[in-house]
């Protein structure tokens, strides 16, 4: 690293603080989004989960003590909120702790700000490791200097900060922030064990990945990635046969020792409560797979592997210029001989093939392959980087123009992030939409809304409730094709309805026409006109990604929708 002195110092060291301000503001800004609502169904299972945990003492029934009754997901993160809690509270009343809703939401939220800021970090070292060990192969014509902290860690640090998908898991009490960091540094102990390092990358890898399957018991695929590393490492060392399979068996065998001690010490009611572990996860599994179908997940109904994440998930989650640079790293821009680099694809390649093919193709299946390639992405720029200060060096006349145009590239990665921002920094939309509702929707008005939303609109207001007194009916459009009995229904409220409110796209944009046809039908009537009412508001972030796969917008910024009768019934 460049020495920097007296007032170069100085500015470097505040524009490292000012860069790490931005990372927290951008992790915790607007965090209590929503509340008290529930507005996302995962996080609301894991706080009702940290609100159950209780254990008296003396322990007197091991299976009951700090079982969250909860199997979807480990304990190793309820009970890191249960802990954030108890310290908030002074310590006191452990096992019994009196946990409202919003105070389990916000220690799941905490959790996940921290590991996103966490995660920035060890990305940072994952560069700074992969750079500094190509400029010690080759110190002249190396495709990266050794890397630069000034400029190199800004760069790095400001892209990881500004991404979209870091900024929305980092708000929500899920366990994606956890897996993704997790992951992340399981791929940069791994890189570490490439260079000959044995026993202190071991017990690492070990602990986090135990930490990982604690989390999720999905987690268990990021084992394959130190597996990997142990088998590459014996091919490339060692020449006598038996030596490699005994080096392997030991890697091996203490690697998956500290991952199942670890596992068992965060998720212990895995173990204890083995029967309704596995029945948990098989209903998971059904539903991931497809077997059991649920209204949730026929946004999938007919989708295609691979393509649906391509199309539906990176652009949205990434943004496309980092998409189409980790793609371009991915496909050989940064070449095939680096190990390292080779480690990352592999990475990203385990994880994705496997959750692509599910039936169930939800946003957080890829999270942790995101910060890979995103990763792959700022090894692309740092490469055009130093190529552009190559060619500036010898034509000076296009210095300003190319680094211009670096510029320009940089802003465009981080423009989504910068956009997404907005999400939390104004009132949630359904906030505005109910506020909307309550000061134009006349008193004793009926509504037609939709059933099935986590929280429906409008939001009670104590203040304006007094003076409003709605009909709203939530109507179940989802068995509108199958059930005759519903179709009356919808015609009767059809003609009595003042308004109709779509809370969000779930059901117009997921039901495809050739098998819901009714359904179909009635939304390009409505939004024809065809069924005598009109669009008198619609509000949303304004961010323009309704077509992303539904769970990138529905939990914290769906589109909502509000039409008025202009006249009677026309036709249905």
């Amino acid at each position: 690293m460049k020495k920097i002195n007296g007032k170069k110092k100085l500015l470097f060291h505040c524009f490292i603080v000012s860069l790490f301000l931005v990372l927290v503001y951008s992790r915790f800004v607007g965090l209590d989004w929503g509340l008290p609502y529930p507005m996302h169904p995962d996080e609301r299972n894991m706080a009702n989960a940290i609100q159950q945990l209780q254990c008296q003492i003396p322990i007197r029934q091991l299976a009951d003590c700090f079982n969250p009754h909860f199997f979807a997901y480990g304990q190793f993160p309820l009970y890191l909120g249960y802990f954030l809690i108890w310290i908030l509270k002074g310590f006191k009343n452990f096992g019994s702790l009196i946990i409202s809703f919003e105070e389990a939401v916000m220690s799941l939220r905490v959790i996940s700000a921290v590991a996103s800021i966490i995660n920035v970090f060890v990305l940072v070292k994952i560069i700074e490791l992969i750079s500094n060990i190509k400029d010690q192969k080759s110190k002249t014509n190396s495709k990266f200097k050794t890397f630069n902290f000034t400029l190199g860690f800004a760069l790095c640090a400001l892209i990881f900060t500004l991404s979209p998908y870091a900024i929305q898991f980092a708000h929500f009490g899920t366990t994606e922030s956890l897996l993704m960091l997790f992951y992340s540094l399981i791929v940069y102990f791994s890189m570490r064990l490439l260079e000959g390092r044995t026993t202190y990358e071991v017990v690492w890898l070990g602990f986090v990945s135990g930490l990982a399957v604690a989390t999720k018991i999905s987690s268990l695929i990021f084992l394959t990635v130190p597996i990997y590393v142990f088998i590459s490492n014996i091919k490339n060392q060692i020449s006598k046969i038996h030596i490699k399979y005994q080096k392997f068996l030991t890697l091996s065998f203490s690697f998956a020792l500290c991952t199942l001690i670890f596992a068992f010490l965060f998720s212990p009611h895995n173990f204890i409560n083995f029967q309704d572990f596995v029945s948990a996860i098989r209903y998971e599994s059904d539903v991931a797979l497809g077997r059991t179908l649920v209204f949730y997940t026929r946004q999938f109904f007919n989708t295609v592997p691979v393509w649906f994440q391509l199309t539906k998930i990176f652009p949205y989650a990434l943004g496309w210029p980092v998409l189409i640079l980790g793609g371009l790293g991915f496909l050989g821009g940064l070449g095939w001989k680096d190990r390292k680099i080779n480690l990352l694809r592999f990475a990203i390649l385990v994880y994705f093939i496997p959750n692509a093919f599910l039936y169930a193709k939800w946003n957080r299946f890829m999270s942790p392959a995101f910060p890979l390639i995103l990763v792959l992405a700022i090894l692309i720029i740092l490469k055009i980087k130093d190529q552009i200060s190559n060619l500036s060096s010898k034509l000076k006349v296009l210095n300003f123009t190319l680094g211009f145009a670096l510029c320009a590239l940089i802003f465009a990665l981080i423009l989504p992030g910068l956009a997404y921002l907005s999400i939390y920094q104004n009132p949630d939309v359904r906030f505005q939409a109910s506020e909307w509702i309550y000061k134009n929707i006349p008193n004793n008005s009926y509504i037609l809304s939709e059933t099935a939303n986590v929280v429906d609109i409008p939001i009670s207001n104590e203040t304006m409730k007094q003076l409003n007194n709605y009909n709203v009916i939530s109507f179940n459009f989802y068995d509108l094709d199958e059930s005759p009995e519903l179709q009356l229904e919808l015609k009767e409220h059809l003609e009595k309805a003042n308004y109709i409110f779509i809370p969000s796209r779930r059901l117009f944009a997921n039901h495809p026409k050739d098998k819901y046809p009714l359904l179909n039908d009635y939304y390009e009537k409505l939004f024809s006109g065809k069924l005598g009412y009109e669009k008198v508001a619609e509000f949303s972030a304004g961010l323009n990604d309704e077509q992303a796969e539904e769970t990138w917008t529905v939990f914290d910024h769906p589109v909502i929708r509000i039409y008025k009768r202009i006249s009677n019934l026309k036709s249905f």
